[in-house]
């Protein structure tokens, strides 16, 4: 795996605790899907999802998105407590304890981090930049609920003339 996928893996393995809310930002603009640069190209890192009113955040591993788990709004004092530093900044941020996607306008400064995007992952370790590849859950990414169905699948006719089921 390499190194800052590696580094945003740890980010991201810490879903686990939630921050309480404060801020009064538009959630549903972080909903879609974030990719981060390494080596020169994008690759798809997280994806943030809406279901009624809560929200959840997948990682991707590898080629699989793994399951997606709860999040909270984040206000200014909780990604203060998450960054271990002073934040003065309007922000619109999804996320948990250890972690958050946030939206900022684009060109905000944090020490030498400039946020060109306008969204970033922020983590103890520090901030990494995310962009927005797309603004829904994205193509074949993870269902919250299966859509409900009164039709038993269709069988095929024969069975070579079938796609092969690709994970992503």
């Amino acid at each position: 795996m390499k190194p800052l996928v590696q580094f945003v893996s740890v980010i991201a393995g810490s879903l686990l605790l939630l921050v309480p809310a404060g801020c009064k930002s538009t959630l549903p603009e972080l909903v879609g899907t974030y990719s981060i640069r390494e080596n020169g190209r994008l690759v798809e890192f997280v994806r943030i999802l809406q279901d009624g009113d809560k929200y959840y955040v997948s990682e991707k591993d590898g080629l699989a998105w793994i399951s997606p788990v709860e999040v909270s709004r984040v206000d200014e004092d909780d990604l203060e407590r998450i960054l271990s530093r002073p934040i003065t900044a309007n922000i619109n941020a999804l996320g948990n304890y250890g972690m958050a996607v946030v939206q900022v306008r684009k060109g905000w400064k944090l020490g030498s981090f400039e946020c060109k995007t306008g969204f970033w992952l922020a983590s103890s370790l520090g901030p990494v930049e995310l962009h927005k590849i797309s603004g829904d859950s994205g193509p074949n990414g993870p269902a919250l609920t299966p859509p409900a169905s009164d039709e038993p699948p269709a069988e095929a006719e024969d069975a070579t003339n079938q796609r092969p089921a690709v994970s992503r």
